[in-house]
């Protein structure tokens, strides 16, 4: 398909991109300040009641076993710390705004949940290789948010036309362009230019001229969701064999570490957002 007019339906010059919900501009804003209050941080997050009994609830999981009860968003906010904060509250925001039964079809929330598993992982791997574990979570977690548009511009397509796109179409076009179009959204959305090649690359991260590594950690977190069936069905891969894993120094004591923290890390977090 030619990138630049794949079919009628999507333009990529007139690309229906929502916006980026508020309180996840304004988290990421605030977290990203090199001197943040972890009290502004706090209030700022309060002012959303839903998400507030979620970030305490996230706190106060099994996977975190704290050893006191969480109350309070400070403490939530000082056990996690501020970048894990900064990801929970995108993950909840992102979810209510991008994730419509309606509009998505059932493949929607497949394709969120592989979202937050990749995410995770990317955090896990980053974390291992000394890559930027903030922005490996924020990569991983929109890595595939081109399908997402995609699939509203399919919807809203068919509502005005009367007609459906065809299945085998629309898959064509997901296989193809959802790269493409989710570095056009997290250009749309203003946010880190150091996440468009992670994100566009994260089929192919030797095609990455400037940010390799992060390309190689969304590689390989996608490769790891796929392998532990995170919004997806499980695939039966000897991932040691990729060259990412030799190219990245993982080993087999790390992917023994991978297989025991990333799934769990998915679970908590899928039903913080359930």
């Amino acid at each position: 398909m030619d990138a630049r007019s794949p079919c009628a339906w999507l333009k990529l010059d007139d690309l229906h991109i929502p916006m980026l919900p508020d309180m996840a501009a304004r988290v990421i804003a605030l977290a990203s300040e090199p001197d943040v209050s972890i009290a502004r941080l706090a209030h700022l997050i309060s002012k959303d009641p839903a998400l507030t009994t979620r970030m305490l609830g996230f706190a106060n999981s099994a996977y975190f076993s704290p050893a006191q009860e969480i109350t309070t968003l400070t403490q939530s906010i000082l056990m996690l710390g501020i970048a894990a904060v900064r990801n929970v509250v995108l993950t909840v925001s992102f979810a209510s705004r991008m994730y419509e039964a309606r509009v998505l079809g059932s493949q929607g929330r497949c394709y969120f949940d592989h979202g937050i598993g990749t995410a995770y992982a990317a955090r896990v791997v980053a974390d291992r290789v000394g890559a930027s574990s903030d922005e490996a979570f924020l990569a991983g977690l929109l890595h595939d948010v081109g399908k997402l548009v995609i699939l509203r511009q399919a919807y809203w397509h068919g509502k005005r036309s009367g007609t459906a796109i065809a299945q085998d179409e629309l898959q064509a076009v997901l296989d193809d362009m959802h790269t493409i179009v989710g570095g056009l959204t997290v250009r749309h959305w203003k946010l880190p230019e150091s996440l468009y090649e992670p994100i566009v690359c994260h089929h192919d991260y030797r095609q990455a001229s400037t940010h390799l590594k992060e390309a190689a950690v969304v590689y390989l977190a996608n490769l790891l969701s796929h392998r532990y069936g995170l919004g997806c069905e499980a695939e039966q891969m000897d991932v040691l064999k990729d060259p990412v894993c030799r190219e990245l120094g993982i080993t087999v004591q790390a992917l023994t570490s991978f297989d025991a923290h990333i799934p769990g890390l998915f679970q908590v977090a899928r039903d913080m957002v359930a």
